[in-house]
């Protein structure tokens, strides 16, 4: 008579490697996706692919809307330019609509004290975000070298934009951020159809838009948050001056002067 401990005898190898297969077979034919780890993230079924920490990841892109004239993606190793300042804009997905937490980001030429943190005016966005949201100065030193996304704190950010894909301007840029809270990106064929932006006022001469969306962990294969960056070729480059640029304080000293002297000039007039 055979002993308890034969009858329950371990399952071989071979047999749970078939059950295995069978199940991811049956998944697959009832419509559902297979996963399997790849040792950065997960690769789904689909051909999506999702960053290092275990979430799905998209590479942003940015577009001129309104009245601001099109702007168009210029190639690797250009960014996306427009002469409008202060120009309308939005951002779009690739595999969109993807959503996460959006964050823009603008980077303007080192100034002693910085310039003003530019104000973000929405347009358009999801339901209770505010109609405009001013940014803050994201670090007391500017940016001089290395990646975007190392200096703002996000480690896992893909693309990480290096310096060196944006215009070298002396003293580097101030960066100035600004978290919307939960967004959905659309794809390039709906891009119109998410979040769009304006700008209180003119930024300086040679700023640029980027934008980051974040995203919360849809795996236990790792922890943290991962990011979609702007790729290089897609950050909107203001190459345009203000349009309505602010006098410098010795033009306005001059004009004052001006004004002072026609305004005497037109008292003696009356004397006479």
């Amino acid at each position: 008579m055979m002993s308890s401990s034969t009858r329950s005898r371990p399952a071989r190898p071979l047999a749970t490697a078939l059950l295995a297969g069978a199940a991811a077979l049956a998944l697959l034919a009832s419509g559902g996706t297979a996963q399997a780890h790849n040792g950065n993230g997960w690769n789904w079924g689909q051909g999506q692919q999702w960053g290092q920490q275990g979430s799905k990841t998209s590479t942003l892109h940015s577009f001129c809307a309104g009245s601001t004239p099109a702007c168009t993606d210029a190639g690797d190793k250009k960014n996306t330019p427009t002469t409008t300042n202060p120009p309308e804009f939005g951002f779009w997905a690739s595999g969109g609509p993807t959503s996460g937490d959006l964050i823009l980001a603008f980077l303007t030429p080192e100034t002693t004290p910085p310039s003003a943190a530019p104000t973000i005016g929405i347009t358009q966005a999801a339901k209770g975000t505010p109609s405009s949201i001013t940014t803050t100065l994201a670090k007391p030193f500017a940016w001089t070298s290395g990646y975007l996304a190392s200096y703002l704190g996000y480690a896992s950010a893909k693309p990480k934009n290096k310096i060196t894909a944006f215009k070298s301007v002396p003293g580097g840029y101030d960066v100035y951020v600004a978290d919307l809270g939960s967004q959905t990106l659309q794809s390039a064929a709906q891009a119109t159809n998410g979040p769009l932006f304006t700008l209180t006022a003119a930024l300086p001469e040679y700023s640029y838009a980027v934008a980051f969306l974040a995203s919360t962990p849809l795996s236990n294969c790792q922890s943290g948050t991962a990011y979609g960056a702007t790729a290089n070729s897609a950050a909107l480059y203001i190459d345009g001056k203000p349009s309505t640029p602010v006098p410098e304080p010795g033009s306005l000293a001059l004009l004052g002067t001006a004004l002072a002297v026609l305004g005497l000039a037109a008292r003696r007039k009356r004397r006479a």
